[in-house]
């Protein structure tokens, strides 16, 4: 199997009025090239620290990194400042949309700040709308749509770019039931379509199943794996057996 991320005992601690907080404690990880990868934690800011340091927005205390093979260790400040702009799409559970932007000029920012001719981004965009279609309201400004035009608008965004790894923080949190279907469907789609790996991280058993593997961080550490086997629900029943179980130990 092809790894796209491989971490090895990577932990983050943070300082806080002279005491030490450990958000991720000694955690290993391989994360396969083109799957949904999901990690759960119930208890404290682990699952989405470690978006934070997959994204280059932090470094860790200790341990390594591995992105397609190489070692975010030795990342200079402008690795890091490409590795934003190139090869991450983010993905927000407060969608993180301009106000004073249409939908479409939202998502076409990333292509703009990159400076690329006109010509360029339509055609970027364009084939971002086959993969997720908001066209139809492509001109309201994020106050006149809905969550889920929201939603979809702030995964277009992230995709436009093209980017080999999206990492989603709670991306279905602010949505009601068929809305969060839908954007999850999204998901399997963009990563069948684009062989794009997205790490999403959640406290939802639902959202878990749609995933292909899914990580319990408890406390900061690994406690439990699972892999997809079945069909969404009876993925979905192991899920929450295995959370119930990890949440009575720790």
């Amino acid at each position: 199997m092809q790894y796209h991320i491989m971490i090895k005992n990577l932990s983050k601690s943070y300082q806080s009025k002279g005491t030490a907080k450990t958000a991720l404690s000694d955690v290993t990880l391989n994360i396969p090239q083109g799957e949904i990868f999901c990690i759960m934690d119930s208890s404290g800011s682990g699952k989405s620290t470690l978006l934070k340091i997959l994204g280059g927005m932090e470094k860790p205390t200790s341990g390594t990194v591995y992105i397609n093979g190489a070692n975010m260790a030795d990342y200079g400040q402008q690795d890091y400042d490409r590795h934003r702009q190139m090869t991450v799409g983010y993905v927000f559970q407060d969608f993180n949309l301009l106000e004073g932007l249409t939908l479409k000029e939202n998502i076409i920012l990333p292509l703009t700040l990159q400076k690329l001719s006109e010509t360029e981004i339509q055609k970027k965009y364009a084939d971002t709308l086959r993969c997720v279609d908001v066209g139809y309201c492509e001109n309201n400004y994020p106050e006149q749509s809905s969550g889920g035009e929201q939603q979809r608008a702030a995964i277009c965004r992230a995709i436009i770019k093209s980017p080999k790894l999206i990492l989603a923080d709670e991306p279905t949190g602010s949505l009601d039931h068929v809305n969060a279907k839908a954007i999850l469907s999204t998901f399997v789609d963009i990563k069948e379509r684009m062989q794009t790996t997205i790490v999403l991280v959640t406290h939802d058993a639902a959202v878990a199943s749609y995933c292909d593997t899914v990580v319990f961080i408890e406390n900061g550490r690994v406690c439990d794996t699972l892999r997809k086997e079945e069909t969404a629900q009876p993925f979905y029943e192991r899920i929450v057996t295995v959370s119930s179980k990890v949440r009575g130990v720790i």
